[in-house]
């Protein structure tokens, strides 16, 4: 049996429906406080990529994975790059203005510390100077290319909450980045 989760993002009450190591997304959204009530059963976050896999089991090499909720498997999301930031744990934080069509991805704690950005992880990308993060990488570079500041880019990952950064929304880990 399937374990429920909800939660408030962006004013809109959210269940899905957790279970197992791949985990699903239920998608049933509640409109909260608003007389138009709104069911979706297929909850579109971003654009579901039913193509979507797990290059090199690149999840399995995630620091710390436990921290990470996952809202849903695998989604892509568009928009442009405003800061690619080195991470002691090996990974670029990229902060990305999503285009219009995935503004919903963002929460309260993406507007509040990361500028409104949403966080996207291209992980064990980097010399690793933090010591409890170096297993997380062992054996394992990411190929995937970085982009700069202002590049057009779309990215596709799991669609993550860090429960460790005030629940902020990431894509994380990347599996894909193409620069447009």
């Amino acid at each position: 049996m399937a374990l429920r989760h909800h939660r408030l993002v962006r004013g809109v009450l959210e269940e899905d429906c957790l279970g197992g190591r791949a985990l699903r997304c239920c998608g049933t959204r509640f409109a909260a406080g608003v007389a138009d009530y709104n069911v979706s059963h297929n909850g579109p976050l971003g654009s579901n990529n039913s193509q979507c896999s797990d290059p090199d089991s690149m999840s399995s090499h995630v620091y710390n994975p436990y921290r990470l909720n996952i809202v849903q498997s695998c989604i892509t999301a568009s928009g442009v790059v405003d800061n690619v930031i080195q991470e002691a744990d090996g990974d670029y934080h990229v902060r990305l203005a999503l285009d219009s069509q995935h503004s919903n991805l963002t929460n309260s704690a993406n507007d509040q510390y990361q500028f409104g950005d949403l966080v996207v992880e291209v992980i064990c990308a980097l010399p690793i100077t933090q010591a409890d993060a170096v297993s997380a990488c062992q054996n394992y570079t990411n190929n995937i290319t970085i982009p700069s500041v202002n590049d057009r880019v779309i990215v596709t990952g799991p669609y993550v909450l860090d429960t460790q950064h005030s629940n902020w929304a990431e894509i994380h880990p990347v599996y894909t980045l193409t620069i447009s």
